[in-house]
């Protein structure tokens, strides 16, 4: 007895709602690609092209290693808009801070991004259970930032001033101290709860990595920001360090979209791809190389050669940065680490890769510049 034959009208929408998944237009066209709503159809029924995978086949496309229709990914239209919406806010705030040279304001901002990305560090520890000692952990944060801003800032000297070396050597001696009291204050904190703990190293461990993984590694930008460096323009380098920081994530975003077929570490982040990879350092270099020769005298500590190097090297430690969260997401079983930036995430997800470029840029032009 024959199978019983799939509606035309159902192989019609089956077809159409495939393709716009692959050119990305689902979105628009309200079409969603659910592809268990149609029988399988054999080959002789499917006619055209008899060997082209089942639509139930779909959703596992992705993990074929041959593709040779295209990438079947759907992008979300709506999700990319607020994405584009959000790096667009993003972008222009961070560009008036830099045009207005408000440096109390670039330190509002950027003290704000990293207590709130340390805030949801600890929030993903705490659903998996764990007992962070959040608040603590938050005020030492804070009085890194805080630390910033005295020096670098309000007593902050100018470019090329002799004393400088002075104010580094301060800056890092009252960082050593804070670095200190968190730790002997978390535990104090354990000490003297009075309450039994059931893993209390756990909650010392989380409580100090939460500190220095995230605002001591962001505090870095602070320092590139404000720092009285004697050859380059700060605000100017810091708009390097983001723009070639985030494009990197941009172009690996946009080229494992079009081309992407080899997993990167898919028991990590399955999204990662090694085509998206290369194409986040190709368009990494790009932004460094055309940063610096549009402006060689605010960037001349950089030069071309450092701009090739940068080029490279930062893309590739930020890909470590953000494979980093995507190890803390998925063991705390979250998919983003807050619901702060629409098409985002959390701060987190938006500073995942600076928290590691940023200390490398910052020794590097450091070493060029007193060393």
């Amino acid at each position: 007895m024959h199978a019983k034959r799939p509606r035309p009208a159902a192989n019609l929408m089956a077809q159409v709602s495939l393709i716009a998944s692959r050119v990305g237009i689902c979105g628009w066209l309200r079409i969603r690609c659910k592809a268990t709503r149609f029988r399988l159809a054999s080959a002789g029924e499917m006619g055209l092209c008899p060997q082209r995978p089942a639509l139930s086949h779909a959703p596992t496309w992705a993990g074929r290693r041959g593709r040779p229709y295209g990438n079947p990914y759907m992008v979300d239209t709506r999700i990319l808009l607020w994405r584009s919406l959000s790096s667009l806010i993003l972008w222009t705030l961070v560009l008036t801070m830099v045009i207005l040279d408000w440096r109390t304001g670039c330190w509002l901002v950027i003290a704000s991004f990293g207590l709130l990305a340390q805030r949801e560090f600890y929030r993903a520890e705490q659903t998996k259970g764990h007992i962070v000692y959040s608040k603590f952990g938050l005020f030492c944060g804070f009085l890194l930032f805080l630390n910033s801003w005295y020096f670098l800032v309000w007593k902050g000297l100018g470019e090329g001033d002799p004393h400088s070396l002075r104010v580094v050597e301060t800056v890092w001696w009252v960082e050593g101290v804070i670095v200190v009291f968190c730790i002997i204050g978390s535990l104090i904190r354990l000490v003297v709860s009075g309450e039994p703990k059931p893993q209390p190293i756990v909650s010392l461990a989380l409580t100090i990595f939460g500190f220095l993984y995230v605002p001591y590694l962001f505090n870095f930008v602070a320092k590139i920001a404000f720092w009285p460096d004697p050859v380059n323009e700060t605000r100017i380098v810091l708009v390097y360090l983001l723009a070639v920081t985030k494009f990197s994530d941009l172009g690996a975003y946009v080229t494992g979209i079009l081309l992407g077929r080899h997993k990167m570490i898919p028991r990590v982040s399955p999204g990662k791809t090694w085509e998206g990879f290369a194409g986040g350092i190709a368009i990494s270099l790009g932004v460094s190389l055309a940063l610096v020769w549009y402006f060689p005298v605010q960037l001349q500590g950089i030069g071309m050669w450092g701009a090739l190097l940068l080029g490279i090297v930062l893309p590739l430690i930020s890909v470590v940065g953000d494979l980093a969260e995507s190890v803390i997401k998925r063991d705390a079983a979250i998919k983003d680490s807050g619901r702060s930036i629409p098409g985002i995430g959390g701060a987190l997800d938006l500073v995942d890769s600076i928290l590691f470029t940023a200390p490398v840029l910052f020794f590097y032009l450091y070493s060029k510049a007193h060393l």
